[in-house]
């Protein structure tokens, strides 16, 4: 073989090799990007919610370390969404928001944190904790439908803390042992 066949061949390879590598993965959105465009169903809602992201979920190298950053931040985002809806419930005391705000996004918050603590130890059962995170805005949002209320504020938070529930579930679950 000639010096200019094994150049070729060398550089393809290369190409090849970087082109599938994780620093590939991880200069496009890294594996939350990847979970996004190949599993959810509101891709470009998902993408959009990784602009805000904390830099440590676009930076993981493990899905153990993507599903610790996801949790992390869901829980900050859960924990201010609660705030926002409390302040939104003292100036408009509707029970529907009220319910919002307290019952639902308590267990919203709780659920985050308890797939937080488990996921070291029981990958599964941190992984039913971050799908079911998702249950607090659905019924938020059911009750928000009944009564009547069309917040486009309420319904953006709900939308992000279901994009982060279901992030945090496949992370887990591409996670486990």
């Amino acid at each position: 073989m000639n010096t200019s066949t094994l150049c070729s061949v060398v550089v393809t390879l290369c190409v090849v090799l970087i082109s599938s590598s994780p620093m590939t993965v991880n200069a496009k959105g890294g594996l939350a990007a990847k979970l996004c465009m190949d599993t959810l169903e509101d891709k470009d809602g998902c993408m959009e919610l990784l602009k805000q992201a904390d830099p440590k979920i676009v930076r993981a190298k493990s899905y153990e370390e993507l599903a610790r950053a996801v949790l992390g931040w869901a829980v900050t985002k859960g924990t201010e969404g609660q705030i926002f809806l409390k302040g939104l419930a003292l100036v408009d005391n509707n029970p529907a928001i009220v319910r919002c705000a307290g019952f639902h996004y308590d267990g919203v918050v709780a659920s985050f944190k308890s797939a937080m603590e488990e996921l070291k130890d029981d990958p599964q059962t941190a992984s039913y904790d971050a799908k079911v995170a998702s249950d607090g805005p659905a019924a938020c949002e059911r009750g928000l439908v009944a009564a009547k209320i069309n917040n486009p504020a309420i319904i953006a938070l709900n939308r992000q803390i279901a994009l982060l529930s279901t992030l945090a579930f496949l992370a887990i679950c591409e996670y486990s042992p």
